[in-house]
């Protein structure tokens, strides 16, 4: 039971549901995280790593950058269903919608090669 407690207290923001819900979809780096959700690096620093702790995320460097993914064969079948639920659900969702779209512009912009 701690570590569904542990994977739902992750879950709390819904800044983090909403860039997990991105995570699952592709890998981002904190550098784009910073240009679609208007918050602090060391902020989304922080959740991300609350999300990676949790065992929802996995990470590597890329240069300079830290890309993060959502790690779908984490072991803990906790994660494993909430991210296929989050994975599943607020598609039609307009704030869901509106990260895509920055994200997109950040790909478009190429933030991460500006980065390295």
């Amino acid at each position: 039971m701690i570590r569904f407690c542990n994977c739902a207290k992750a879950l709390t923001d819904d800044s983090r549901v909403k860039m997990l819900k991105l995570l699952t979809e592709k890998d981002i780096c904190l550098c784009e995280m910073a240009e679609i959700f208007p918050l602090s690096k060391s902020q989304i620093s922080r959740d991300l790593k609350i999300l990676f702790d949790a065992g929802f995320l996995k990470r590597w460097n890329d240069g300079r950058c830290v890309v993060y993914m959502a790690d779908r064969v984490n072991s803990d079948e906790y994660c494993r269903a909430l991210l296929e639920l989050i994975a599943n659900s607020f598609n039609d969702d307009e704030s869901i919608r509106l990260c895509r779209e920055k994200l997109q512009r950040v790909i478009d912009s190429k933030v991460r090669e500006r980065a390295k």
